[in-house]
């Protein structure tokens, strides 16, 4: 159910967005002569733009013979009436002109007075700085800012992330194109956030290898994470586990097929686990029969060793701005787990009872599991052009129609025989399904972080690793299309079904999120995305990030 407090705040943020868009519509309509005149000197430059000289001359002496013509020929009554009774149909229908405008004016007054100034308001605080960035080419000009090197094979930018609380993070990113052989690519990302706390990856791919198909790779993160926190599984009951874990992955791989829309990739991970029990202990520390901490590997160290094979079929257009073909890809991975450290009592704020001794020890169940994920991804184009991805004139013109955007242009691409070219000409349709299922080897010994987390990676970018599962399924609906030669508009409608069991779906775990934002790329380079997920009523989800939505 719905509280009270949130419906009354609803309505009150409805009336502000209502009352900042009225009064900007009426600051615009504050000078109508001006914008009158300036429509006119549009209208008179788009009609020299069409006659030549010679035209406009012929033109203007054929009004001016008319006109004494008109002069100089007498008035004949008869010929007054008879072009005044063929002349009342046309005024007939003037007048019907002037009821269907009134009809009109009913329902356009609904339009004009609610949903104008309801749409300006929710727009205004972000229509300059748009409006600025579009007609300064901002964008462009910020590639080629951050872009360095013969042929701008070096990009080095900031990344930031402004959420509540010590997640506030700023970071910076390398990206360098063939930086020791030819057909490499190395990645360097750093984070440091609000509260002290660092992240550090790095990843080197290299194509080509040895003169072959082959492909490789290798990746390095560490993650220190304080204010890390566990989920119980099907639970929204979270514990702090502060967290400095990091890991090693290889990667090998090669086309298997003549024409390299089939890959397979064999990969290996060595994860050391490095949590913690938290600093303040009241409270905070999960002492529980059926998520023991001896079975789960809470609060202490653990290796781990992860060994997986990839299979991926990819027939996409274009890999960054697809909008035609299919992406399939099977993964499946066995981890082998160590023995757990063992974590003191004394050190949890726990006394043993008599003959337990100083320290939880293993739990001595097999904690190795398997996890396997089908990801299935399609994609619709819509309309007549033959490429998705815009020319630098049609960015151009896609800007100029963003910028001089206005409330008549609106209600005319909104007509009947608009709307099918509004919505459905150059545009695209991404689908994606996902399914990812984790299986304990022996029921109960799986350690904390292996369970499959219900986020904005899964995406469900109304959520922020609210949930961890043993299953999960989701569908993703994506709408796109090109606002500038680099950037894609997005609106997303996302569902996600979580179950204990593979046979145990069940609608009362079904979840909902929805949004909508940008995305940054060039055709073969991702750059980065802005949006925003919502879920009901319980605030918005801000995701800005480097990786694809779809991966």
């Amino acid at each position: 159910m719905i509280k009270r407090e949130s419906l009354s705040l609803f309505a009150w943020v409805l009336l502000a967005l209502w009352f900042v868009g009225a009064v900007s519509a009426y600051a615009e309509e504050d000078s109508p002569e001006e914008s009158s005149v300036q429509t006119d000197v549009a209208e008179q430059v788009d009609s020299a733009e069409q006659l030549d000289a010679t035209e406009q001359q012929e033109a203007a002496e054929q009004v001016d013979a008319a006109e004494q013509a008109d002069a100089a020929e007498p008035v004949n009554v008869a010929e007054t009436e008879t072009e005044s009774s063929t002349e009342q149909p046309a005024d007939s229908s003037a007048e019907a002109d002037v009821e269907e405008s009134s009809d009109k004016s009913i329902w356009m007054w609904s339009f004009e007075n609610i949903i104008q100034p309801f749409l300006n308001g929710l727009i205004y605080p972000v229509a300059k700085p748009v409006d600025y960035a579009i007609k300064n080419g901002v964008l462009d000009k910020a590639v080629e800012l951050i872009s360095f090197g013969e042929d701008y094979k070096i990009m080095v930018y900031p990344s930031f992330n402004f959420k509540p609380g010590a997640r506030t993070m700023i970071g910076a990113n390398y990206r360098h194109r063939s930086v020791f052989l030819s057909k490499d690519y190395l990645v360097l990302q750093g984070e440091y956030y609000a509260n002290g706390d660092v992240s550090l990856t790095a990843r080197y791919t290299k194509h080509a290898l040895f003169g072959t198909r082959l492909f490789g790779g290798f990746r390095y993160d560490i993650d220190l994470d304080r204010d890390k926190r566990f989920t119980i599984p099907e639970t929204k009951r979270n514990y702090l586990q502060p967290d400095s874990s990091y890991q090693f992955t290889w990667r090998l791989g090669a086309p298997i097929s003549n024409t390299t829309n089939w890959n397979a990739e064999l990969w290996a991970t060595l994860y050391c686990g490095r949590a913690s029990h938290p600093d303040i202990q009241e409270d905070s520390v999960l002492i529980s029969d059926e998520y023991k901490i001896q079975d789960r590997g809470l609060y202490q160290n653990v290796t781990q060793v992860p060994v997986g094979l990839t299979l991926v079929y990819d027939n996409l257009d274009v890999a960054y701005a697809p909008s035609r073909g299919n992406r399939i890809v099977l993964n499946g991975y066995y981890t082998f787990v160590g023995k757990y450290s063992g974590v003191r009592y004394e050190d949890l704020g726990i006394t043993p009872e008599e003959g337990q001794g100083d320290k939880i020890e293993d739990g001595g169940l097999n904690h190795d599991y398997l996890t396997t994920e089908f990801i299935f991804q399609h994609y619709f184009y819509l309309g007549h052009s033959k490429t998705y991805v815009l020319s630098a004139k049609e960015a151009r013109e896609s800007r100029r129609f963003y910028t001089d955007f206005s409330w008549d242009e609106a209600l005319r691409i909104w007509r009947p025989e608009q709307v099918l070219n509004t919505l459905f000409e150059r545009r695209v349709i991404a689908l994606q399904f996902r399914m990812v299922n984790l299986w304990e080897i022996e029921d109960g010994g799986a350690p904390h972080d292996a369970f499959i987390n219900l986020n904005s990676k899964a995406p469900l970018r109304g959520y922020d690793d609210k949930w961890t599962t043993h299953n999960l399924m989701s569908l993703s609906v994506e709408y796109r299309w090109p606002v500038d030669r680099l950037v894609d508009g997005v609106l997303f409608n996302e569902y996600g079904l979580i179950a204990p069991k593979i046979d145990k779906w069940s609608l009362n775990h079904c979840y909902n999120s929805w949004g909508f934002g940008i995305r940054v790329r060039q055709p073969n380079l991702y750059l980065f995305r802005l949006q925003f997920g919502f879920h009901g009523l319980h605030g918005v989800n801000l995701v800005m990030t480097i990786a694809p939505e779809f991966k």
